[in-house]
C-alpha cells in the first residue's frame, strides 16, 4: 500500500557524499585499474580488501522513494502516536514490532498496519521499563532491553505475554544481538581509569555471550568503545567527529567495527576472528573549514561556562568511517557514513559490502530517516516530521543485482 505520505528530499546531495559514487583515486593520483576485490591470509585470518564499488545503473539496489507503510499516518489513536522510537523488527509471521520508548511499550502491527497489541509500559512491575532502550528477536520471542540492565522477554506473537525478566545489574548493556544458537552477544561498558594527560579516551566495551536466561556463557573480547574528551579537571564531553564502535550479528556471526577505518571484523560465536573486510582507500579526510564549522555549531548550543572547553577540543584530521552498521539476511553489511552536525539535511548513501567482501556501492536513504532493520526486500526505519511527530516507516528494497561474481 502507498500511504501518499511524502518525505521531503532536496534535489541535490552534498558534494562530499557525491564523491562516494565515483571510483576512488589511489595515493598516486591515478584511477584504480586493478581487480575490484583482493584477498590474502594473515596469521590464519582472511583479509578481504574492496577497492572500487561494482554496481552499475542496472544492478544497483534501491529503496522506493516513498514508504509502502507509514504507521503514524494510519490513525489518530494513541497506538499510532510515537515518541522516542528505539527499534523496529519484522517477526516471522509478518508482524511488525515497534519499540516506543516514550511510553515503554512494544507495539505490534499487522503487515497492513493494523494495531494488534501493545506490551510493556513504564513502571517497575514485571515486563515494565524505566526506559526502553531496544529490542531483539530470538525466534518468535522479543527480548527488550531496559536502561537499568534488565532484559524482558515476551512471546510469542500475535498475542505476546511477558515470560520472564533477566536482571543484569552487574554490567551496563548497550545492545542485544542474537546468535541464533540460544545465546546472545551483548556489548557492555567497562571501567577504565582517566588518561594521564588531557585528551581523547575510548572506554572499551566488553563483549559478553549470555544464554537466554541471562547467565554468562563466555567473555569473548573487547570493542574499542566510544570517544570522550576530558581535561582531567572540570570538563568531559563528546569530541568533534567522535568515533564509536558498532556491533551487529547475523547468521551466527558477530560483526564489529571501531569506525577508525572503513573496516568490519567478522567473528565466530566464541570471539575468534574469522575475516577482516575493508575498503582501504575510502576517503575520510576532514578540511579545516568543516572542522571549524562543526566547532562553531557546538559553541552555539553550550552555556558560556563551557565555551572555552569547546574551543579547546582537538581538531581531528579524519572523520569516523561510519556511525551505524547493520547486516542483512544475505550477509551484506550496510554502513552509514558519518555525518557531522553541520552536514545533515540531505539524502545519505549507506555503503554496502557484500557477504564475499565486494564493495557493491551506495543505497540512497531519504533525508533524516533512521534505519532500524534491513530485510531481503524491505527496510524498516523512522522519520521525525516538522511537527516533531515520529513516523515508523517500511520502504520497499529492490535488489537490482549481485556483486562482482555476477
Amino acid at each position: 500500500m502507498n500511504t501518499g505520505h511524502s518525505i521531503p528530499r532536496p534535489a541535490l546531495s552534498r558534494g562530499i557524499f557525491a564523491l562516494l559514487l565515483l571510483p576512488l583515486v589511489a595515493t598516486c593520483d591515478r584511477p584504480y585499474d586493478g581487480p575490484p576485490v583482493t584477498g590474502h591470509d594473515s596469521a590464519g585470518v582472511r583479509i578481504v580488501e574492496a577497492h572500487v564499488p561494482v554496481w552499475t545503473d542496472s544492478t544497483a539496489w534501491r529503496l522506493d522513494p516513498e514508504p509502502v507503510l507509514d504507521l503514524h499516518a494510519l490513525g489518530p489513536a494513541d497506538a499510532y502516536t510515537f515518541f522516542r522510537i528505539r527499534g523496529m523488527r519484522r517477526l516471522g509471521d509478518g508482524t511488525l514490532a515497534v519499540a516506543n520508548s516514550g511510553t515503554g511499550e512494544i507495539r505490534l502491527f499487522s503487515e497492513l498496519g493494523d494495531h494488534i497489541a501493545s506490551v510493556g509500559g513504564q513502571g517497575e512491575g514485571p515486563g515494565e521499563f524505566g526506559r526502553l532502550e531496544g529490542i531483539e528477536l530470538v525466534g518468535d520471542s522479543i527480548f527488550a532491553l531496559d536502561s537499568d540492565g534488565d532484559i524482558a522477554v515476551f512471546g510469542p506473537a500475535p498475542d505476546p505475554t511477558h515470560v520472564r525478566t533477566m536482571s543484569l545489574h552487574y554490567v551496563k548493556v548497550r545492545s542485544l544481538h542474537s546468535l541464533d544458537d540460544g545465546t546472545l552477544v551483548v556489548p557492555t561498558i567497562t571501567s577504565e581509569p582517566p588518561p594521564a594527560a588531557p585528551g581523547i579516551v575510548r572506554t572499551p566495551h566488553a563483549l559478553l555471550r549470555l544464554d537466554l536466561d541471562g547467565a554468562l556463557v563466555d567473555s569473548i573480547g573487547t570493542a574499542a568503545g566510544g570517544e570522550e574528551y576530558t581535561d582531567n579537571v572540570s570538563f568531559s564531553g563528546t569530541p568533534l567527529f567522535p568515533r564509536e564502535s558498532i556491533v551487529d550479528s547475523r547468521n551466527g556471526r558477530i560483526y564489529y567495527g571501531s569506525a577508525d577505518l572503513m573496516e568490519v571484523r567478522e567473528l565466530g560465536p566464541d570471539g575468534e576472528l574469522l575475516r577482516v573486510l575493508r575498503i582501504p582507500d575510502y576517503p575520510l579526510e576532514l578540511s579545516e573549514e568543516l572542522v571549524e564549522a562543526e566547532r562553531h555549531e557546538r559553541l552555539g548550543s553550550v552555556p558560556p561556562m563551557l565555551r572555552q572547553a569547546i574551543q579547546s577540543l582537538p581538531a581531528p584530521a579524519t572523520r569516523p568511517a561510519y556511525r551505524d552498521m547493520l547486516v542483512d539476511p544475505t550477509g551484506a553489511i550496510w554502513l552509514r557514513p558519518f555525518e557531522g552536525i553541520t552536514e545533515g539535511g540531505t539524502p545519505l548513501d549507506w555503503q554496502v559490502i557484500d557477504a564475499d567482501g565486494t564493495w557493491l556501492g551506495g543505497v540512497t536513504v531519504p533525508t533524516n530517516v533512521r534505519i532500524w532493520d534491513i530485510g531481503v526486500d524491505e527496510v524498516l526505519g523512522s522519520w521525525i516530521d516538522e511537527l516533531g511527530q515520529q513516523h515508523p516507516l517500511v520502504f520497499r528494497l529492490r535488489r537490482g543485482g549481485v556483486g562482482a561474481g555476477g
